[in-house]
Parts: structure tokens; sequence; C-alpha cells
């Protein structure tokens, strides 16, 4: 019985080993992640433009709360900036 038991915990930790492994297979690279936040850095810059062109248009409309939200978009991206990168060892360094 307790060869049995054991198999079982080997089997459960090599399916857990398996599932962390096609987990791992989905995860973002990099560049992905940096390609990302490029499309909504720019979509915010559009929604910016967008009010622009309709305050401009409209200037009777009360457009505070597009740009509150608008607003909160860019705080959040302040609040977590992308990580500055660390720099390439020098030739002949150490990692």
């Amino acid at each position: 019985m307790c060869r049995r038991r054991r198999r079982n915990r080997i089997s459960t930790v090599i399916a857990m080993l398996e599932r962390l492994h096609e987990r791992m297979d989905h995860m973002a690279t990099q560049e992905q992640v940096d390609a990302i936040a490029a499309r909504i850095e720019s979509a915010v810059s559009g929604l910016r433009a967008d009010i622009e062109a309709l305050k401009a248009a409209h200037p009777e409309l009360d457009l505070s709360g597009l740009e509150g939200r608008v607003a909160d978009l860019e705080g959040l991206d302040a609040e977590n900036p992308a990580p500055v990168p660390e720099p390439a060892p020098e030739p002949g360094e150490q990692s």
C-alpha cells in the first residue's frame, strides 16, 4: 500500500509539472508584452485626439467624464511603469 501511495504522489507531481510546462509554453514573451503596451499607448493617444476633436466641433458638450477616464488610464500607466532593463554585462564580465 505504501508503494501505491508513493506512485500516486509521483503521478500527481508529474501531472503538476506537465501542467506547469504547458502554462509556460503559453506565456507571453517580452516582445509581445512590449507590443501590447505600445498598442495601449497608441489607443490612449488616439482617445485624447478624438476628445480634442469633439471639443473643437462641439464646444457645448461636457467631455470631462471622458477626459477623466482617459486620465485614469494614463494614471494606471504611470503607477505601473515598464521595468528598466538591466544593462548588458561588459565583454569579459560574468553575469
